[in-house]
């Protein structure tokens, strides 16, 4: 008897623990909410926490850095104008966005369109970095085809680049560590010693003892957050432009190395065009000539570890990019954050957002300001709470003392309480075979007593 007292004791605990949680899920639910945003006030409280680093913001809850990817500068030392833009680059562009640093992935000169190396060119090179005070814990080059060609020992590069000069090497990682991550970066060799004119247009090249190398460094950056690659030729995407690799002495391509060491992106130029493509957790992304469009860049954020990417141009200000929801994964819940980082010379004055329709036609919500959460950093964050689902386009209208630019991502908006109705669904099912194990002992008890009484 005292078992069944005990029994029935734990049931009825768990049917008003049930009750209780189910009442805890459902209640931001049960109260109307005609606010489509909840505003996010300043909070004096970050200061203290704040640690200032260039390119990144490291305290309370933010957890991001950025850097600057160019590529393919091969065409602009043939005009003063063009070389204006590199220096323009170097100097406001670099000092206004303040990244961690600037990567140029090769053909940092052009070698007479490949048919031998011209000295003068690498020395404009060389002398518009110094010109600039690059250094190389700032700005990391590496070797293109062009950079190459007609030069077996890549004497014109390992004199003049950055890393070239400074480490007297083809190949060269380095690593960033902050409180809420360690992350990797490393720079591959894929131009070859000697080419023929096939080969030269097209592929890239790994033979032994680079792989070698590369295995090494994977293997010591085996348990870092994230694992950053760059090389001059694009990985395999987009074809026919990929890397011919070797094998490693243990007897693996670069794409099984990739693939064993969870490498999370791979940064490249080579094509001249702009492009990222995702393949299971693996994300390559390609870069056009840096002279496209007047001096062509691309900004990588990574924000709680997902990547988010803007091109820009050498000059035109504001800028920024979307950091979450992520050019990666391009998903919001609908109670999260909208976070932007926004520069311009001339100060910013504001950011808003607004939803749009798929299509862009419809205007769905009105422009909301975001919140400067640290005067001192260009992070602009807010607070949605969206009863919208599906695809929209999220637009950004920044701002600032030079003018106004509007950046936007397709986003899909998901119900944040669809795991919250699973939880519900599982507690109910609980709470029913608590009842019907209940009415069970019940039903025992009736029968015992009605045999006694007769």
């Amino acid at each position: 008897m005292k078992k069944k007292k005990n029994l029935r004791f734990i049931i009825i605990f768990i049917l008003i623990f049930n009750g209780i949680d189910l009442f805890l899920i459902l209640s931001p639910y049960l109260v109307s909410d005609i606010n489509f945003i909840s505003q996010n006030s300043h909070n004096s409280s970050f200061d203290k926490y704040k640690t200032s680093n260039q390119g990144s913001i490291d305290y309370s809850e933010q957890e991001l850095f950025w850097f600057i990817h160019i590529t393919d500068t091969q065409f602009i030392w043939s005009a003063n104008e063009s070389i204006a833009l590199f220096y323009q680059l170097l100097n406001e562009t670099f000092q206004a966005i303040d990244p961690l640093f600037i990567y140029n992935t090769g053909d940092l000169v052009d070698a007479n369109n490949g048919a031998q190396q011209d000295v003068e060119e690498w020395k404009l090179y060389e002398k518009a970095l110094k010109d600039n005070n690059m250094n190389s814990s700032i700005y990391i080059d590496l070797v293109g085809n062009h950079d190459a060609a007609n030069d077996p020992g890549y004497n014109h590069y390992l004199n003049y680049s950055m890393i070239g000069s400074s480490y007297n090497t083809l190949q060269y990682s380095f690593n960033k560590s902050f409180s809420f991550g360690n992350y990797a970066f490393i720079g591959i060799n894929t131009a070859k010693n000697l080419y023929n004119l096939y080969e030269f247009a097209l592929f890239g090249f790994l033979n032994t003892t680079e792989l070698d190398w590369y295995e090494k460094e994977l293997e010591k950056y085996r348990n870092f957050n994230r694992i950053f690659v760059f090389g001059h030729h694009p990985h395999k995407y987009p074809p026919p432009f990929l890397i011919n690799s070797n094998l490693s002495s243990s007897g693996k391509t670069f794409f099984d190395l990739n693939e064993e060491f969870d490498v999370s992106y791979y940064l490249s130029g080579h094509v001249h065009f702009n492009s990222f493509h995702k393949e299971d957790n693996f994300l390559t992304i390609t870069t056009s000539n840096f002279i496209l469009n007047g001096g062509t860049y691309r900004i990588i954020s990574l924000d709680h570890n997902q990547l988010s990417m803007s091109i820009e141009n050498v000059g035109k200000w504001p800028q920024g990019i979307i950091t979450y929801p992520s050019s990666e994964i391009p998903i919001i819940q609908s109670k999260n954050k909208i976070r932007v980082l926004a520069w311009d010379p001339n100060g910013i004055n504001s950011v808003e957002f607004s939803l749009y329709s798929s299509n862009n036609e419809t205007q769905i919500t009105k422009w909301a300001p975001l919140i400067n959460i640290n005067a001192s950093d260009p992070l602009w964050e807010r607070d949605i709470d969206s009863q919208l689902y599906g695809e929209h386009i999220l637009k950004v209208k920044i701002k600032g003392g030079s003018g106004e630019v509007i950046k936007e991502i397709l986003i899909t908006s998901v119900r944040g309480w669809d795991i919250e109705f699973l939880i519900i669904f599982v507690f109910t099912i609980i709470g029913l075979i608590s009842i019907c194990i209940l009415g069970f002992y019940d039903s025992r008890d009736h029968i015992g007593k009605f045999k006694k009484a007769q």
